[in-house]
């Protein structure tokens, strides 16, 4: 069966160098050259360059820095492996998380420290954007009520006719329509304000004679619908993609016993009305309904912006709002970088989208009629539930209200952001789509995102992401941030970059409001899923700025996760970030391969769910998702396969369960089928807008007569039994269902490269079958940097079968290049264990942390069970000393290692003076081999755990004896977390011989 797209959507689940404006769209778009030769593909991917190395959020909270402090940031950014900075300004963080009065933005004091941040990162290297705003997401005090967003109201008033009509019109309440506000930032503080207060202005009036008031309004199940269809519905951004756009998706049909309002009975009477709403109007005979629509400002201003620069939020269908933020923000923002910008400072932003939902600008007539082809004005009644025409004819005039909305804010405020962006040098990154506030803004996401040069989404972890049953589905998204298990907009900023072609997918990465409870271990397993979903650049959220003095932790965000160089375990980051800046250097090469596009119709909300599998299709395949204009003015056919621009290609195009279809878009698929594309989905029949009505609806049957013939045109067929037939297998597969093995490929030249990861928090043991032909394979581990042959491949059915083991959360890369080897080689060595290292260990703690310079544990245990207070509160650094013998050493060549057990939470270990590195995830163990020797071995480990034992113990002192400073505060039931080496400490030895299974 074709694919439902009810089903669909239910089921889902920079270089440093100088950019000129000719160089912008080779920056931001793909810019495909010849594939490296593999040995340059691996030196890159050993140490990958400032260009693939993720960035962070850097948080100016009131000003609250200084030029020590900034030094001392950008610095240890540089040396640990972020290679961005993006500039947030804000006052107090989240929660009540407050922060002490610094620099006021935008002053002298302030554009000092600015130039200095600028000044240091191009010292050092290091990428700057500045978000263009105090806050989030863009407005100020320079934004007035006109350019502010708005709401549109409505009022009416019954006459009889014939007469001379003088007199005032009534004004629409100052809520009118909006009964059920709930999740707009800040909505209490306006919602309620008196009209006068909101900036109200008229639209347009119009009348309409009508028979029975009763029979010619909205009834039943379609006035229920009214608030979603009209933009007025409320929701948080929680709710399921499926939840916005459903409701909006479902057709009026016609009810027995409608009188609906004749479209030519509706007389425009706009210049009869004077200015302050009086009317002078000669009413014909009949019945009349006086309809005056007009729009308030909504009164949505900026969140945690510092008092200084807080204000409105602007007009997000206006581009003159975000001319007057460049006109207010040039000078400070831009003109103070000089000579960097466009070098250092390379972008600016604005943040996700988290300012209600608007949905009226003062234009929107006149942009109605640009976008849509007709006049709006005789159909404005539907929007205060009269039926006009039709039920059908008025669900067609709210569809083209939505889609002029969603086009107005991709074109008046994303597109010409990014158009004075560029006039300047500049590239622009945004949030565009989402997680919106409120969750039902009617916006085309993939439309906002692709004017973006820097597409960006975001990521989560839990609330109890690192616990047993903490990512179950059965648990809300409050507590999970998931969607069936997948972040909720990261697949969708993805398929952004590729239809748009765009090199890299970003994220906000990590947010959380834990404090100070994560760190690399636990982290690793929501980087790799995004990695799957297709993310490929990391702003890790967030880095607070601070100063020096402040102390530790010091002050910080409301909201976490907490990675700066004030976290406990900074000075052992450096592999965690080694291991984001290889895997995004890998997932930036070449192209995505996926089979399917997915049209996802022109709708508006218009929104692409989260990553899931959808039943028609089943597991082992991947797929975009497209929206109209990219499948208008992007897509091609070459040899079969769907193109876009940028080298992009597809198996197929799949249409959504959907009746209705733009003429433009039927006469774009028949292009594309009559050049040899593959086509799924059910036949339409009528058009979805009201554009050339109704002539359009039977060109769009004529249309599908002729091309649903087609034997390359499946309305009854599932997607899989379609690609099977055409000899596309799977991508890739594995053979146990017990697993969870998640995957993406990318394609360079004749190079695929398969990232795998294993998505259960233990070890996995799978036969993987990868959809390439006569090629080697080779693993390439991003945790070590290091890579190595396979043999134990076989070809099956044009494929390569691979068995492959994973660590719990463990993830590999498997490349293939060149020729296929058959080479015996044992793959996955078996592990075993030599010896236990037992007895006592010395342990030395910070004095000034509050632990002993020394003690000795009899054996290794816990911190927090510890009767010394200063080892069981203790955060930070220990250095555990022991000198052992090995019992019997192995044989020359013999790989050994040292497993360290558990470890709360990272750890880095040196045996007879070498340092053999940081340990910070599966499989917790190092090389010793060409330091151990067999007798008198001089072993340290330095372990950090994080700063919650501190905190809780310092909160039974008195302040003056309190270690830490901070503005945070931890729940008075906050437990303390285990620490420490916990072990068993092994030396295990690799057996080459033997292969487990």
């Amino acid at each position: 069966m074709p694919v439902s797209r009810r089903k669909f959507i239910q089921l889902s689940t920079f270089s440093a160098a100088n950019i000129g404006l000719l160089a912008l769209a080779n920056k931001a778009g793909f810019a495909l050259g010849a594939p490296l030769p593999e040995e340059d593909l691996y030196r890159n991917f050993l140490s990958p360059s400032q260009a693939y190395q993720p960035g962070c959020y850097w948080w100016w909270f009131n000003g609250l820095v200084n030029k020590e402090g900034i030094t001392r940031d950008l610095e240890e950014f540089r040396a640990k492996g972020f290679g961005e900075v993006y500039l947030i300004n804000t006052s107090g963080g989240l929660g009540g998380a407050q922060v002490p009065q610094g620099a006021k933005f935008l002053s002298a004091e302030w554009r000092a420290l600015y130039r200095h941040a600028l000044e240091e990162a191009a010292r050092l290297g290091i990428v700057v954007g500045v978000n263009f705003s105090s806050g989030w997401c863009m407005g100020g005090p320079w934004i007035t009520p006109e350019f502010a967003g708005r709401w549109f109201l409505q009022s009416k008033l019954a006459v009889n006719g014939p007469q001379q009509f003088s007199g005032k019109l009534p004004l629409p309440g100052n809520r009118d329509g909006y009964d059920h506000v709930f999740n707009p930032p800040g909505f209490k503080e306006y919602i309620d304000l008196p009209l006068e207060k909101l900036d109200y202005r008229d639209t347009a009036v119009v009348a309409f004679r009508v028979e029975d008031e009763t029979l010619s309004r909205l009834r039943g199940p379609l006035k229920a619908s009214l608030p979603a269809k009209t933009n007025r519905k409320d929701a948080s951004n929680f709710i399921k993609a499926k939840d916005v756009m459903n409701p909006v998706l479902e057709p009026w049909t016609s009810q027995d016993g409608d009188r609906p309002i004749a479209v030519q009975d509706v007389i425009d009477i706009t210049d009869k009305v004077a200015a302050d709403g009086h009317l002078e109007w000669d009413v014909p005979a009949g019945k009349w309904i006086i309809l005056r629509t007009g729009h308030r400002m909504t009164g949505s201003k900026l969140l945690i912006a510092q008092p200084e620069a807080n204000g409105l939020s602007v007009d997000w269908f206006n581009g003159k709002a975000v001319d007057i933020q460049f006109d207010n923000l040039h000078a400070p923002i831009i003109g103070e970088a000089g000579a960097l910008t466009g070098k250092t400072l390379q972008y600016l932003g604005d943040d996700s989208f988290e300012d209600g939902f608007p949905n009226w600008t003062q234009s929107i007539l006149e942009k109605f009629a640009f976008y849509r082809k007709y006049d709006p004005k005789p159909y404005l009644p539907v929007l205060n539930g009269y039926i006009v025409g039709s039920a059908e004819i008025s669900d067609r005039f709210l569809h083209d209200y939505r889609k002029t909305v969603a086009d107005m804010m991709a074109d008046e405020h994303y597109a010409h952001f990014a158009k004075r962006c560029h006039e300047n040098g500049l590239l622009v990154r945004n949030e565009g789509a989402g997680p919106s506030r409120s969750g039902t803004m009617c916006m085309d996401t993939l439309k906002n995102l692709g004017r973006s040069d820097l597409p960006t989404g975001e990521f989560w972890l839990g609330l109890r992401h690192d616990e047993e049953g903490g990512l179950d589905e059965k648990q809300s998204y409050g507590i999970t941030r998931l969607e069936g298990g997948q972040n909720k907009v990261t697949k969708m900023v993805a398929s952004a970059a590729h239809i748009y072609g765009k090199k890299t997918a970003s994220a906000e990465s990590f947010t959380s409001f834990r404090h100070w409870l994560d760190y690399p271990g636990n982290m690793k397993q929501a980087a790799d899923r995004a990695f799957c979903e297709g993310i490929n650049h990391f702003l890790v959220h967030t880095s607070t700025a601070t100063r020096p003095e402040d102390g530790k932790p010091g002050y910080e965000y409301g909201a976490g996760t907490h990675f700066n160089p004030n976290v406990t375990w900074w000075s052992q980051s450096a592999p965690f970030l080694a291991y984001i800046a290889r895997c995004q250097y890998l997932l930036r090469q070449g192209l995505f391969v996926a089979d399917v596009l997915y049209y996802n119709g022109d709708a508006a909300p218009n929104i692409v769910e989260p990553k899931h599998t959808d039943p028609s299709l089943g597991k082992g395949y991947d797929y975009d998702v497209c929206n109209e204009e990219v499948l208008l003015t992007r897509l091609s056919v070459r040899n079969g396969r769907i193109m876009l621009p940028d080298g992009m290609s597809y198996r197929v195009l799949v249409l959504p369960d959907d009746k209705r279809m733009p003429v433009p878009v039927i006469r774009k698929i028949k292009e594309l089928v009559q050049a040899g594309a593959t086509v799924i989905g059910p036949k339409p029949e009528q058009a979805s807008g009201l554009h050339n009505y109704p002539a359009c609806d039977a060109e769009v049957r004529k249309i599908a007569d002729e091309i649903w013939t087609n034997k390359r045109v499946h309305a009854q067929t599932g997607i899989r039994e379609v690609l099977l037939k055409a000899g596309v297998q799977p991508d890739f597969e594995y053979d146990d269902e017990r697993a969870f093995i998640d995957f993406i490929h990318r394609r360079d030249g004749d190079t695929d490269i398969y990232f795998v990861a294993n998505r259960n928090n233990r070890p996995e043991k799978v036969k993987a079958t990868f959809r390439v032909k006569g090629k080697q394979p080779v693993l390439w581990d991003a945790v070590s940097g290091k890579k190595r042959e396979l043999g134990g491949w076989e070809a099956s059915s044009g494929r390569t079968v691979i068995p492959l083991e994973f660590e719990p959360f463990g993830s590999l890369f498997i490349i293939f290049s060149g020729a296929a080897k058959t080479r015996k080689i044992v793959d996955f060595p078996a592990i075993t264990d030599l010896q236990e290292i037992k007895g006592a260990w010395e342990v030395r703690f910070d004095e000034k942390w509050g632990g002993p310079a020394a003690v000795v544990f009899p054996a290794l245990t816990d911190w927090t069970q510890h009767a010394d207070e200063g080892i069981k509160y203790y955060s930070g650094a220990a250095t555990y000393h022991k000198q052992f013998d090995v019992e019997a050493m192995p044989s020359p060549g013999t790989k050994l290692y040292l497993d360290l057990g558990v470890v709360k939470n990272i750890a880095s270990v040196k045996l007879n003076g070498q340092d053999l590195g940081i340990v910070w995830t599966h499989p917790w163990r190092v090389d010793i081999g060409k330091a151990v020797k067999e007798k008198n071995n001089v072993l340290e480990i330095e372990v950090i755990n994080l700063w919650p034992n501190r905190l809780i113990g310092d909160a039974l002192l008195p302040e003056d004896k309190r270690l830490t400073r901070t503005n945070i505060k931890l729940k008075k039931d906050a437990e303390l977390l285990p620490s420490g080496l916990l072990g068993p400490v092994k030396i295990s030895r690799e057996d080459q011989s033997v292969r487990p299974r």
